[in-house]
């Protein structure tokens, strides 16, 4: 990574093929493709390291010996698809384990190049895909999207992933089931940000990847199961986390506990809105000790791609103390005088508890740590029983909590969005 890039590209890619991959879940075949193969292959990375939790997951390169692909395999054998196709070579014998990656294997282009037409488009695949539907495994296909026969390949697999793009024209006809847009690689601003008096028009928000959050993702029966129409909108992920996605679609969201929603804590200070998930991460490890309940939230903007990732702090009942917060933080330069503004923030998603009992400031630091080792940015509150409550995002309407449920639902969490409540402990301050 070369400045001024604060991100390598090949990561932001399959931190969005991590966030995808759970509405593939219902699919057992599926296309990944981009103008740069090398994107779709990154994409393809993320999807099986997310799946292969799961089932079974083989991705073939059928580009030319696509360097992300081809640094997975270890060992001297060069044969690969093409040798397949040419030869008869059995698809379990070209298949190469990722080393450290259970369940997760690849198969190389070959001793030629697979991206052929004559390959591309055999029928063959039609065969392959039903033996993987079979066995409730994933079959992923890297493909540029100019390669010959992709729109005969498109027809015989259940959906195509597009990494960077809006529309496939070589295959109009193909099901999109998610798209990847190309990641922004400009250094994160921080910008003014006024307390809002109206609503605004951003629909969601949450945290991938290094952290975060989440509650109520498309519901199974629009997540898991095929497209019943055609023009059903496909699933859009950001290209910014390990995390992520992260689905830009979602239903209706309750909190769980509305009957709190008179005594949230609702106020938090909203420190910097940046156009990367590492320009939010960055300030996180520069400031994050000073920053009292120190979150992550990743905003998108209306039905567009743009995204911010804000870092909010604090957790208050009273505007007053977060009004207090905000201006120690600007008297230790954490934020200059023009930056930083008090927000209105009383929904978080609950991710864990922990009982009242004896050494709870040890307790509530060590599963705060724990969680950031899974790259989870959370907080506690404690509650008046003497109990605490894991937190993690703050939001300022419910809908803004579905892309962080992705997020935290592919890292193996169950979220659930609650009117956060409770103090913040006199040791984590």
């Amino acid at each position: 990574m070369t400045a001024p890039e604060i991100r390598a590209p090949g990561s932001a890619y399959e931190g969005a093929g991590r966030q995808v991959a759970v509405a593939l879940r219902g699919y057992s075949s599926v296309i990944v493709t981009s103008d740069d193969v090398s994107a779709a292959a990154y994409a393809a990375i993320g999807i099986a390291l997310a799946e292969s939790g799961h089932r079974l997951v083989m991705v073939a390169d059928l580009g030319d010996e696509t360097p992300p692909l081809k640094a997975l395999v270890r060992g001297d054998d060069a044969h690969g698809i093409f040798d397949s196709f040419e030869f008869g070579t059995s698809f379990v014998r070209i298949a190469r384990e990722v080393e450290g990656a259970k369940n997760f294997f690849v198969m190389p282009s070959g001793t030629e190049s697979a991206a052929s037409e004559r390959i591309i488009a055999s029928p063959r695949w039609r065969t392959f895909a039903s033996e993987f539907a079979n066995a409730d495994e994933l079959l992923l296909l890297v493909v540029k999207s100019d390669a010959p026969g992709l729109s005969t390949l498109a027809s015989q697999v259940d959906g195509v992933v597009l990494v960077g793009l809006q529309r496939l024209d070589s295959a109009p006809d193909a099901s999109i089931l998610a798209k990847i847009p190309h990641p922004t690689i400009t250094a994160p601003p921080k910008i003014d940000v006024t307390p809002r008096r109206e609503p605004i028009s951003l629909r969601t928000i949450g945290l991938a990847a290094v952290g975060i959050l989440g509650i109520g993702i498309l519901a199974g029966v629009l997540l898991f199961r095929k497209p019943a129409q055609e023009n059903e909108a496909p699933i859009v992920a950001t290209t910014d986390s390990a995390a992520a996605d992260t689905v830009r679609r979602a239903p209706a969201i309750v909190p769980a506990n509305p009957a709190d929603s008179l005594l949230a804590t609702a106020f938090s200070v909203e420190i910097l809105a940046s156009n990367t998930l590492e320009g939010a991460n960055f300030e996180i490890q520069r400031h994050g000790s000073v920053m009292p309940a120190a979150t992550i939230s990743l905003v998108p903007i209306g039905d567009t791609e743009a995204t911010w990732y804000k870092v909010h702090a604090g957790a208050y009942s009273d505007s007053a103390e977060a009004e207090r917060l905000l201006a120690r933080l600007r008297r230790q330069r954490v934020v200059s005088d023009s930056a930083g503004s008090v927000v209105r923030a009383p929904l978080a998603l609950l991710i864990d508890s922990i009982p009242s009992q004896g050494g709870m400031t040890a307790r509530m630091r060590e599963r705060i740590q724990s969680l950031a080792d899974k790259d989870v940015i959370a907080y506690a509150l404690l509650q008046r029983d003497g109990s605490a409550r894991i937190y993690a995002g703050a939001f300022e309407r419910p809908a803004q909590s579905s892309l962080a449920t992705t997020a935290l639902r592919v890292a193996g969490l169950a979220p659930v969005l609650e009117y956060r409540t409770g103090t913040l402990p006199r040791g984590l301050q």
